[in-house]
């Protein structure tokens, strides 16, 4: 005999019901939410002028609004404002974030985002608010040093000067923005007056930096002929640090140009250096043109290649040992180590010399 059928009591229904209700908008915006992030990722690794791209920044706003109509959520908010930035609307970002109230105060990436945008937007102050609140001084001073590795001075200057609105005392921003300064010789006293403070902020906590701050005001007042007193700075920075080989090859490459006749000094001292530092690529260079200026030509050719011993397949090597080669119209010698700074050369900058010097050789 079969069991009859036992239906669920009313109440259980209208439950289910409820919670079907209440389910099916939240999933819906999680839907069109994650949709229109997708969306949105698309149009950032689309070129600026791409009319695809301007069409798929409009589907993903039309899925934030329908997703915003049928849930709460912040993120939307943070959604609606990358939105707004690849539009090149920063205060339209700026707007969607604040209707997002103190929600998403301890959100990084929304911080960081707002950071963006309120900087686009002209507000710099807020800017800096956001940022710090995202913790983004170290990001912004990575990027800072990797515009200096590669040559991008101006680009290390923005990243550098942004960093010093986040952390007004973070040493290390100050001597980013001091260096792309003095490379691009664009404020000499600016770039002096940087140096200053980030030598005042490190004190006597890191000699090492401090060493590194010094060296780089002797090299400023080297650059501007003032070799005596860039010579104080170098002898204050090997008695902050004295095995540091920046101050002690400064010291030498200086007092060459005050004394000619100082090359028995400096050859000592650069020796000291690659013996203790056999990483530290300009005291070979050194070394083989006071070689070179010598008639020791053995010698200086020896010099570059012990350094690409150290130093394996680096250009900071290749590049002058192909120029020495070119000096001694060993052309053939000069092209090879020429086409290796070239394969190994990552700086546009120091490429396009490269590149100009291969041009010259072959041309002879």
């Amino acid at each position: 005999m079969k069991s009859p059928v036992r239906l669920l009591p009313l109440s259980v229904i209208i439950v289910c019901l409820i919670i079907l209700v209440l389910l099916l908008p939240s999933a819906a915006s999680a839907w069109f939410f994650n949709s229109a992030n997708a969306q949105l990722a698309r149009a950032a690794s689309l070129p600026a002028d791409s009319p695809v791209r301007v069409s798929t920044l409009n589907d993903a706003n039309a899925q934030l609004t329908q997703a915003s109509g049928l849930a709460q959520n912040p993120r939307i908010a943070l959604a609606f404002a990358r939105g707004w930035l690849e539009h090149y609307k920063p205060q339209r970002a700026v707007d969607s974030l604040q209707t997002s109230g103190n929600v998403l105060h301890d959100d990084f990436m929304a911080q960081f985002v707002w950071g963006n945008a309120e900087w686009s937007a002209g507000n710099h102050a807020a800017a800096f608010e956001h940022w710090r609140q995202a913790g983004a001084l170290k990001y912004f001073t990575e990027e800072a040093h990797r515009a200096l590795f590669r040559d991008d001075w101006s680009q290390a200057e923005n990243y550098a000067r942004i960093a010093i609105g986040i952390a007004p005392q973070d040493a290390d921003s100050h001597f980013l923005l001091a260096d792309a300064l003095v490379n691009q010789r664009k404020n000499d006293d600016e770039a002096m007056r940087e140096l200053e403070r980030a030598a005042q902020i490190v004190g006597g906590g890191d000699n090492e930096f401090l060493s590194t701050i010094l060296s780089r005001q002797g090299e400023l007042l080297e650059i501007q002929g003032k070799y005596s007193q860039a010579i104080e700075y170098f002898t204050r920075a090997r008695k902050v640090a004295p095995i540091d080989a920046r101050p002690r090859t400064d010291y030498a490459r200086t007092i060459l140009k005050i004394n000619p006749a100082a090359t028995s000094e400096a050859r000592d001292l650069l020796t000291q250096v690659v013996t203790d530092s056999s990483w530290y690529i300009d005291a070979y260079i050194l070394l083989a043109n006071l070689a070179e200026k010598d008639g020791e030509l053995a010698q200086a050719e020896n010099w570059y290649k012990t350094g690409l011993s150290k130093n394996p397949n680096d250009a900071r090597l290749f590049f002058p040992l192909g120029e020495f080669y070119a000096r001694q119209k060993r052309i053939g010698d000069g092209k090879d180590t020429l086409t290796l700074a070239l394969k190994y050369e990552t700086r546009p900058d120091v490429l396009q010399a490269i590149s100009r010097a291969l041009t010259q050789l072959s041309a002879k």
